[in-house]
Protein backbone atom coordinates (compact mmCIF):
# COMPACT_ATOMS: atom_id res chain seq x y z
CA UNK A 1 0.00 0.00 0.00
CA UNK A 2 1.44 3.13 -1.10
CA UNK A 3 2.76 6.02 2.18
CA UNK A 4 0.74 8.89 2.76
CA UNK A 5 3.96 10.83 1.33
CA UNK A 6 4.83 8.57 -1.28
CA UNK A 7 7.23 11.05 -3.71
CA UNK A 8 7.01 13.92 -1.76
CA UNK A 9 10.04 15.96 -0.43
CA UNK A 10 10.48 16.92 2.98
CA UNK A 11 12.92 19.13 4.99
CA UNK A 12 12.83 18.31 8.89
CA UNK A 13 15.10 20.64 11.40
CA UNK A 14 15.71 19.30 14.33
CA UNK A 15 16.11 15.65 13.38
CA UNK A 16 18.57 14.31 16.02
CA UNK A 17 16.20 14.23 18.59
CA UNK A 18 13.14 14.52 20.10
CA UNK A 19 10.11 15.63 17.84
CA UNK A 20 12.40 15.74 15.00
CA UNK A 21 13.43 12.27 15.37
CA UNK A 22 10.22 10.78 16.22
CA UNK A 23 8.82 12.53 12.77
CA UNK A 24 11.75 11.61 10.65
CA UNK A 25 11.37 7.92 11.16
CA UNK A 26 7.31 8.23 10.83
CA UNK A 27 7.58 10.31 7.66
CA UNK A 28 10.05 7.62 6.25
CA UNK A 29 8.35 4.67 6.50
CA UNK A 30 5.21 6.89 4.98
CA UNK A 31 7.47 7.05 1.87
CA UNK A 32 8.77 10.61 2.34
CA UNK A 33 12.47 11.92 1.09
CA UNK A 34 13.90 13.68 3.59
CA UNK A 35 16.33 16.15 4.06
CA UNK A 36 17.20 15.80 8.45
CA UNK A 37 18.86 19.16 9.58
CA UNK A 38 20.91 19.44 12.88
CA UNK A 39 23.48 21.25 14.36
CA UNK A 40 24.51 18.08 15.96
CA UNK A 41 26.58 15.36 13.73
CA UNK A 42 26.81 12.68 15.85
CA UNK A 43 22.69 12.31 16.18
CA UNK A 44 21.45 12.37 12.75
CA UNK A 45 24.51 9.51 11.75
CA UNK A 46 22.76 7.51 14.76
CA UNK A 47 19.32 8.41 13.07
CA UNK A 48 20.29 7.74 9.35
CA UNK A 49 22.02 4.89 9.80
CA UNK A 50 20.15 3.39 12.57
CA UNK A 51 16.85 4.23 12.78
CA UNK A 52 15.13 5.08 9.58
CA UNK A 53 14.25 1.76 7.40
CA UNK A 54 16.60 0.32 5.34
CA UNK A 55 16.69 1.77 1.52
CA UNK A 56 15.31 5.73 3.56
CA UNK A 57 16.18 8.13 0.78
CA UNK A 58 17.59 10.58 3.23
CA UNK A 59 19.93 13.28 3.19
CA UNK A 60 22.00 14.82 6.25
CA UNK A 61 22.70 18.63 6.58
CA UNK A 62 24.80 20.02 10.16
CA UNK A 63 24.41 23.82 10.76
CA UNK A 64 23.40 26.47 12.77
CA UNK A 65 19.99 27.10 11.77
CA UNK A 66 20.04 30.40 13.70
CA UNK A 67 22.01 31.88 10.85
CA UNK A 68 20.75 32.45 6.96
CA UNK A 69 23.60 30.32 5.43
CA UNK A 70 22.90 27.28 7.08
CA UNK A 71 18.98 27.72 6.20
CA UNK A 72 20.06 28.60 2.54
CA UNK A 73 22.51 25.55 2.31
CA UNK A 74 19.90 23.17 3.46
CA UNK A 75 16.94 23.92 1.13
CA UNK A 76 19.15 23.70 -1.75
CA UNK A 77 20.31 20.53 -0.78
CA UNK A 78 16.68 19.71 -1.04
CA UNK A 79 16.32 20.92 -4.51
CA UNK A 80 19.40 20.00 -5.67
CA UNK A 81 18.79 16.12 -4.09
CA UNK A 82 14.84 16.30 -5.03
CA UNK A 83 14.09 19.04 -7.46
CA UNK A 84 11.15 20.11 -5.17
CA UNK A 85 10.15 20.81 -1.73
CA UNK A 86 6.91 19.84 -0.84
CA UNK A 87 7.30 20.29 2.71
CA UNK A 88 8.94 21.61 5.87
CA UNK A 89 8.53 20.80 9.24
CA UNK A 90 10.28 22.90 12.00
CA UNK A 91 10.29 21.19 15.75
CA UNK A 92 14.14 22.32 16.14
CA UNK A 93 14.35 24.78 18.99
CA UNK A 94 16.57 25.72 22.17
CA UNK A 95 14.84 27.60 25.11
CA UNK A 96 15.68 29.49 28.56
CA UNK A 97 13.43 29.42 30.80
CA UNK A 98 12.93 32.56 33.47
CA UNK A 99 10.69 34.29 34.50
CA UNK A 100 9.98 37.65 33.21
CA UNK A 101 11.43 39.93 36.23
CA UNK A 102 14.65 37.47 36.15
CA UNK A 103 14.90 36.69 32.59
CA UNK A 104 18.35 38.55 31.50
CA UNK A 105 19.05 39.99 28.02
CA UNK A 106 21.12 37.19 27.15
CA UNK A 107 18.05 34.54 27.78
CA UNK A 108 15.85 36.51 26.13
CA UNK A 109 17.73 37.07 23.18
CA UNK A 110 19.26 33.27 23.12
CA UNK A 111 15.37 31.98 23.14
CA UNK A 112 14.46 34.55 20.59
CA UNK A 113 17.29 33.54 17.96
CA UNK A 114 16.56 29.67 18.99
CA UNK A 115 12.64 29.47 18.24
CA UNK A 116 11.66 32.41 16.49
CA UNK A 117 14.35 33.59 14.17
CA UNK A 118 15.16 29.78 13.32
CA UNK A 119 11.59 29.45 12.37
CA UNK A 120 11.62 32.58 10.67
CA UNK A 121 14.59 31.44 8.47
CA UNK A 122 14.01 27.96 7.53
CA UNK A 123 10.39 29.49 6.37
CA UNK A 124 11.61 31.88 4.58
CA UNK A 125 13.81 29.83 2.26
CA UNK A 126 11.16 27.38 2.13
CA UNK A 127 8.93 29.64 0.95
CA UNK A 128 11.25 30.91 -2.12
CA UNK A 129 11.56 27.14 -3.34
CA UNK A 130 7.48 26.54 -3.27
CA UNK A 131 6.93 29.54 -5.07
CA UNK A 132 9.52 28.33 -7.40
CA UNK A 133 7.67 25.04 -7.40
CA UNK A 134 4.13 25.92 -7.15
CA UNK A 135 3.38 24.96 -3.49
CA UNK A 136 3.60 23.39 -0.51
CA UNK A 137 2.86 22.82 3.06
CA UNK A 138 5.25 24.39 5.57
CA UNK A 139 4.49 22.91 9.20
CA UNK A 140 5.67 25.35 12.23
CA UNK A 141 6.10 24.26 16.03
CA UNK A 142 4.27 26.76 18.41
CA UNK A 143 2.88 25.92 22.27
CA UNK A 144 0.70 25.68 24.45
CA UNK A 145 2.95 28.32 26.04
CA UNK A 146 2.45 30.72 23.72
CA UNK A 147 -1.50 30.83 23.99
CA UNK A 148 -2.05 30.38 27.63
CA UNK A 149 1.35 31.33 29.71
CA UNK A 150 3.27 29.32 31.95
CA UNK A 151 5.47 30.05 34.66
CA UNK A 152 9.16 30.68 34.02
CA UNK A 153 8.44 30.87 30.34
CA UNK A 154 8.65 35.09 29.57
CA UNK A 155 10.76 34.61 26.15
CA UNK A 156 9.44 31.02 25.89
CA UNK A 157 5.95 32.22 25.71
CA UNK A 158 6.36 35.10 23.33
CA UNK A 159 8.52 33.29 20.72
CA UNK A 160 5.74 30.87 20.62
CA UNK A 161 2.76 33.43 20.16
CA UNK A 162 5.35 34.72 17.42
CA UNK A 163 5.59 31.37 15.62
CA UNK A 164 1.74 31.32 15.49
CA UNK A 165 1.73 35.45 14.18
CA UNK A 166 4.04 34.23 11.47
CA UNK A 167 1.87 31.11 10.44
CA UNK A 168 -0.72 32.77 9.83
CA UNK A 169 0.62 36.06 8.11
CA UNK A 170 2.36 33.02 6.01
CA UNK A 171 -0.34 31.18 5.51
CA UNK A 172 -2.94 34.49 4.53
CA UNK A 173 0.19 36.23 1.97
CA UNK A 174 1.41 32.85 0.37
CA UNK A 175 -2.07 31.54 0.26
CA UNK A 176 -3.12 32.15 -3.29
CA UNK A 177 0.68 30.79 -4.39
CA UNK A 178 -0.13 26.86 -3.45
CA UNK A 179 1.52 27.26 -0.43
CA UNK A 180 -0.13 26.19 3.05
CA UNK A 181 1.33 27.04 6.35
CA UNK A 182 0.08 25.81 9.98
CA UNK A 183 1.33 25.40 13.33
CA UNK A 184 1.36 22.49 15.92
CA UNK A 185 1.27 23.25 19.91
CA UNK A 186 2.06 20.72 22.38
CA UNK A 187 1.48 20.61 25.67
CA UNK A 188 4.14 19.33 27.51
CA UNK A 189 5.40 16.84 26.45
CA UNK A 190 7.20 13.20 27.73
CA UNK A 191 9.94 11.75 26.21
CA UNK A 192 10.61 7.94 26.38
CA UNK A 193 14.58 6.95 26.97
CA UNK A 194 16.51 7.42 23.99
CA UNK A 195 14.06 10.26 21.72
CA UNK A 196 15.93 13.06 23.49
CA UNK A 197 19.84 13.44 23.79
CA UNK A 198 19.38 14.90 26.86
CA UNK A 199 16.72 14.24 28.98
CA UNK A 200 13.71 16.09 30.60
CA UNK A 201 12.24 15.86 33.65
CA UNK A 202 8.28 16.73 34.52
CA UNK A 203 9.43 18.92 37.52
CA UNK A 204 5.75 17.41 39.64
CA UNK A 205 3.81 17.45 36.93
CA UNK A 206 1.22 15.28 36.58
CA UNK A 207 -1.52 14.37 33.72
CA UNK A 208 -4.11 14.74 36.60
CA UNK A 209 -5.35 17.92 35.22
CA UNK A 210 -5.52 16.60 31.66
CA UNK A 211 -8.75 15.43 30.25
CA UNK A 212 -6.84 12.26 28.54
CA UNK A 213 -4.73 11.77 31.56
CA UNK A 214 -1.53 11.49 29.75
CA UNK A 215 1.41 14.30 28.66
CA UNK A 216 1.88 14.67 25.31
CA UNK A 217 4.56 12.82 23.12
CA UNK A 218 6.92 13.11 20.16
CA UNK A 219 4.39 10.55 18.60
CA UNK A 220 1.30 12.56 19.49
CA UNK A 221 3.32 16.17 17.17
CA UNK A 222 4.26 13.70 14.43
CA UNK A 223 1.34 12.21 13.72
CA UNK A 224 0.13 15.74 13.29
CA UNK A 225 2.65 16.98 11.17
CA UNK A 226 1.91 13.98 8.90
CA UNK A 227 -1.56 14.92 8.30
CA UNK A 228 -0.35 18.67 7.27
CA UNK A 229 2.25 17.59 5.36
CA UNK A 230 -0.04 15.50 3.49
CA UNK A 231 -2.55 15.99 0.65
CA UNK A 232 -5.25 14.95 3.25
CA UNK A 233 -5.00 18.72 4.76
CA UNK A 234 -5.12 20.03 1.18
CA UNK A 235 -7.84 23.03 2.55
CA UNK A 236 -6.12 23.74 5.88
CA UNK A 237 -3.98 26.73 6.54
CA UNK A 238 -3.40 29.20 8.87
CA UNK A 239 -4.39 26.83 12.10
CA UNK A 240 -3.06 26.23 15.19
CA UNK A 241 -3.60 22.71 15.19
CA UNK A 242 -3.81 22.03 19.62
CA UNK A 243 -2.22 18.82 20.63
CA UNK A 244 -2.35 18.75 24.48
CA UNK A 245 -5.01 16.21 25.83
CA UNK A 246 -7.92 19.20 26.21
CA UNK A 247 -5.63 21.07 28.72
CA UNK A 248 -6.33 24.78 27.47
CA UNK A 249 -10.21 24.15 26.99
CA UNK A 250 -10.38 21.77 30.83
Amino acid sequence: MAGRLDGKSIIITGAASGQGRVAAQLFSSEGARLVLADKDEEGLTELATLALLPGADVKTHVADLTEEAGNEAMVTLAMQSYGKLDALYTPAGLVRFASADQATLEEWDFTISHELTMTFLSNKFALRAMLDGGGGSIINVSSVSGINGSPRHAAHAATKMGVVGLTRQVAVEYGPKGIRCNAIAPGFIAYAEGQLRVARQTKGLTPDAIPMRRFCTPEDTANAALFLASDDSSFITGQIIVVDGGETIS
